[in-house]
C-alpha cells in the first residue's frame, strides 16, 4: 500500500478549526484555523515561486515570528521544496556555514538578521533573500525581495510528490566537521501521526503545547508538522523563558498535553513551591521530556507540582519521531528513558563489563532520515548492514527499559541544543591572543552540560576579564548564545592522542578532579 505523504495528509483536513495560538511575551494571544494558515502559507508559497522556487530547492527560513516560519515553512512544502528553519541566535559564520552546507537556494529573514546579509559570503546556490522587515540598504542589490503578504495572492502551481522526495532539512553538529543537514522524506508523515496518536496520546480535545523551537527536529516534527497533521490546536509562544510567563500559559490557554524539556523543567525548579499555588493547571492531563536525560529529581518535582507524571521520550534528529519512550500505560521508572515504541527494534552493541554499550535500531522505520545532504561518507558512518548507530551509550534492564549513560562522542548536550566542539574551537583559535583551544561538556545543574575552554595562550599574552568577555562576544557573534563557553581554563598545552588529536577525554577527567 502507497504511503501518504504530508501533502496527502495535509490536503484531507478540514479548514474551518483552530489550529495555533500564538502566544507574545506580554501573554497577548493571536488565533489561527487551518484556513488562515493555508491562506498565509499559500502567499508565501506563491511569492517563492515568483522568483523561480521549485521542487527539491532548500529554503532556509531564520524567522523570529511564529506566522512567518509557519508560512514559508508550509509553503515551501506545497511547492515541493525542501524548508529549513534556523534558530534566529546563529551568528555569522554558524549562518554562512548552514547555508553552503545546504546548498540554499531561497534564504527567509527578518530585519533582525539584516545586518549579517550584506556581509555573508552567499553559496552560488542561492537565488533570492526574501527579507520580511524593514530593513535599509538592500535596495538596489537584485538578490534581495521584499516581502509583503497581503501584496501577493494565494495562487501557485502545486506541487506533487512522493513518499521517498525529500521533505525537509534539520540541522544537527557532531565532534568534528560542518554541522550536518539532515534530510527526511515526505513518508515520514504517517509516523508522525502515529507517534502523535499512540505516544504522545494527543485527540482531537486537547490543547497541545511543544516548546521547542522548530529548529529542533522536536519543534519541527511535534511543533509544526504534528499537531497541523492531526488536527490538534496548538499553542506556540514568542518570547524567552520566564517562569511567569509560561505558568500563565498553561493555565489560560489550558493545556491538556505539554510537551518540554528538562532543561525547562530545572528552571521551574528554582521557584519556591509557593509560587505555583496560584495556577490552576486542572487542564493539564499529560506531561513529556525530550532533549536529554529526565533525572528522577525532575520526575518527583513534577509530580508534586503537577499532579502529574512526566513522560520521558527519547529519539534524534536523524530518528524523525520518537523511538523510545514512558508511556502512560507502562509504569515509569525515574531517571530512565522507557522501552522502544510500536515499530521500532533497539539492541545495545557490543556492552562492557557494566553493561554499557551503544544504542542501536533497526532501519525499518520509516522516519529513519535519507541522508547528511550530499555527504554520502558521513550517511555511511550512521547506517550500517541494516542498523543505525545512535552514538548513544545506554544500559538496559530485565524488563527492557533502557538508562542513557553518556554520548559515544563529544557532541555537548546544552539546554537541549547539540553543539560541536570544532565550530566553537574555530572561533577562539582566530583571536591573535590564543595559540590553540579544545572544547568539552562540563556538567551543569541547570543547562545539563555546558561548553567549557581550555585555552593555551600564545607567548607573551595574559589572561585577563578583558580577554574572556572578547572571546564570549566572539562565539556569540560567530555560532550562537548557547555555544559560548560557560568556563574558561588557562593551560599550558592541550594532551593528545598518539594519532595527534586533542585528547577530549583527558580533559574530562581533568575537570572531574577539579583541575
Amino acid at each position: 500500500m502507497k504511503e501518504h505523504t504530508i501533502l496527502d495528509v495535509y490536503n484531507s483536513l478540514s479548514s474551518g478549526k483552530k489550529i495555533l495560538t500564538v502566544v507574545d511575551s506580554r501573554l497577548n494571544s493571536v488565533s489561527y484555523d487551518l484556513a488562515d494558515l493555508d491562506d498565509q502559507s499559500s502567499r508565501a508559497a506563491a511569492v517563492l515561486s515568483a522568483y523561480g522556487c521549485s521542487k527539491g530547492d532548500r529554503v532556509l527560513i531564520s524567522e523570529r515570528d511564529t506566522l512567518t516560519i509557519w508560512s514559508f515553512f508550509w509553503g515551501a512544502l506545497k511547492l515541493g521544496a525542501v524548508p529549513c528553519v534556523l534558530f534566529p541566535g546563529l551568528g555569522l559564520s554558524g549562518l554562512e556555514v548552514r547555508l553552503k552546507a545546504a546548498e540554499v537556494c531561497f534564504w527567509i529573514t527578518d530585519i533582525h538578521l539584516s545586518k549579517f546579509v550584506d556581509r555573508i559570503h552567499f553559496p552560488d546556490s542561492l537565488k533570492r533573500v526574501i527579507l520580511t522587515g524593514e530593513a535599509a540598504g538592500f535596495e538596489n542589490n537584485r538578490m534581495f525581495v521584499r516581502y509583503a503578504k497581503n501584496e501577493w495572492k494565494p495562487e501557485f502551481p502545486r506541487a506533487s510528490v512522493d513518499p521517498d522526495d525529500p521533505a525537509f532539512i534539520v540541522f544537527t553538529s557532531g565532534t568534528t566537521g560542518i554541522p550536518k543537514p539532515v534530510v527526511h522524506r515526505h513518508g515520514i508523515a504517517e509516523s508522525i501521526v502515529s507517534s502523535m496518536k499512540n505516544v504522545l496520546h494527543a485527540d482531537m480535545d486537547d490543547v497541545y503545547w511543544c516548546t521547542a523551537h522548530p529548529a529542533w527536529i522536536t519543534g519541527t516534527v511535534y511543533g509544526l508538522l504534528g499537531p497541523v497533521l492531526c488536527g490538534i490546536p496548538s499553542v506556540q509562544y514568542e518570547g524567552n523563558f520566564h517562569a511567569k510567563r509560561w505558568m500563565p500559559i498553561l493555565q489560560d490557554q489550558k493545556v491538556s498535553l505539554w510537551y518540554t524539556a528538562p532543561t525547562a523543567l530545572r528552571a521551574l525548579m528554582r521557584e519556591e513551591p509557593a509560587f505555583f499555588d496560584s495556577y490552576d493547571f486542572s487542564a493539564l492531563k499529560q506531561i513529556y521530556s525530550i532533549g536529554e536525560p529526565l533525572s528522577a529529581a525532575v520526575y518527583h518535582w513534577g509530580e508534586r507540582i503537577f499532579s502529574q507524571g512526566i513522560y520521558d521520550t527519547w529519539f534524534q534528529t536523524e530518528c524523525g519521531t520518537i523511538r523510545i519512550a514512558n508511556q502512560p500505560e507502562e509504569p515509569i521508572i525515574p531517571g530512565w528513558m522507557g522501552k522502544p515504541v510500536s515499530d521500532c527494534t533497539a539492541e545495545i552493541l557490543e556492552t562492557d563489563p557494566d553493561g554499557i554499550g551503544e544504542l542501536m535500531l533497526n532501519t525499518g522505520f520509516t522516519s529513519l532520515f535519507t541522508e547528511y545532504y550530499h555527504m554520502p561518507d558521513e550517511t555511511a558512518l550512521k547506517i550500517k548492514n541494516g542498523a543505525y548507530l545512535t552514538g548513544d551509550l545506554v544500559t538496559q534492564n530485565a524488563d527492557g527499559y533502557f538508562h542513557f549513560e553518556g554520548r559515544a562522542d563529544d557532541v555537548i548536550n546544552t539546554s537541549g541544543h547539540l553543539v560541536g566542539p570544532l565550530e566553537i574551537e574555530q572561533v577562539l583559535a582566530d583571536n591573535p591572543a590564543v595559540a590553540a583551544a579544545a572544547v568539552v561538556a562540563e556538567p551543569d545543574e541547570l543547562l545539563y552540560e555546558a561548553p567549557a575552554a581550555f585555552i593555551v595562550l600564545r607567548e607573551g599574552q595574559e589572561w585577563s576579564r578583558q580577554l574572556e568577555t572578547e572571546l564570549k562576544v566572539s562565539v556569540n557573534t560567530c555560532v550562537s548564545s548557547y555555544a559560548v563557553p560557560k568556563h574558561f581554563y588557562v593551560v599550558d598545552n592541550l594532551p593528545q592522542t598518539p594519532s595527534g588529536k586533542i585528547n577530549r577525554s583527558e580533559l574530562r577527567n581533568l575537570l572531574k578532579s577539579g583541575l
